[in-house]
């Protein structure tokens, strides 16, 4: 999978899963809930609320693996794989690099389009 795929994908799964947090009454609380009436929320240096909006940043570590490798036919190679060997005339190598991707997506959070007030006073 390529990167923006993966990024795309994360972006596109994170915000879905809110979504459908959102909507399940069965959850028994209020993702992102909206109209909260200026409700002071703890103290989070990934969160941001004011006026209604709310907003976080998703992090992102990605370790990318590139593998460069070329293979030799012979007769008398030993190519090793696992824990086994397969002796089929044939060499192989692998150089591995592994590098480091970081960064950070702001996004700002849907808002719930419940009135949790309104359910949670319509039995008292």
């Amino acid at each position: 999978m390529e990167i923006d795929e993966f990024v795309k994908s994360v972006l596109e799964k994170v915000l879905t899963g809110i979504r459908e947090a959102q909507s399940n009454e069965a959850v028994g609380a209020f993702v992102v809930a909206g109209r909260d009436g200026g409700h002071e929320y703890p103290k989070n240096a990934r969160v941001s609320s004011s006026a209604r909006l709310k907003s976080t940043i998703i992090d992102f570590d990605i370790a990318v693996t590139v593998e460069t490798g070329g293979k030799t036919a012979g007769s008398g190679g030993v190519k090793i794989a696992g824990i086994g060997a397969d002796v089929k005339g044939e060499t192989s190598t692998t150089d591995t690099r592994v590098s480091r991707i970081q960064f950070g997506v702001p996004i700002m959070l849907p808002e719930n389009q419940r009135n949790w007030y309104e359910e949670l006073t319509k039995d008292a």
